[in-house]
């Protein structure tokens, strides 16, 4: 477990502190309540693209809930065109 688990943190804060990682987060603000733009959150841990599927099945065993982002988009923008 991370030594700040508990605390609340901002998207701005989580991003600086887990660069280019997932994250497992709860108690999840969204911006405007849209269910999609982290306001802020508790992270639970950080998590490597290499670790994140092991630990994510591994939560998934032990029966506990969190809500994944990625502190860095590696899909980039997919756009709607008409």
């Amino acid at each position: 477990m991370e030594e700040t688990a508990g605390q609340r943190f901002t998207w701005e804060q989580i991003h600086d502190k887990y660069p280019d990682q997932w994250v497992a987060l709860t108690d999840v603000e969204y911006l405007d309540n849209d269910g999609i733009n982290v306001k802020s959150a508790v992270v639970v841990c950080g998590m490597t693209d290499e670790d994140y599927v092991a630990r994510r099945l591994e939560f998934m065993r032990e029966g506990k809930t969190y809500e994944y982002e990625r502190t860095e988009d590696t899909r980039g923008f997919v756009g709607v065109t008409v």
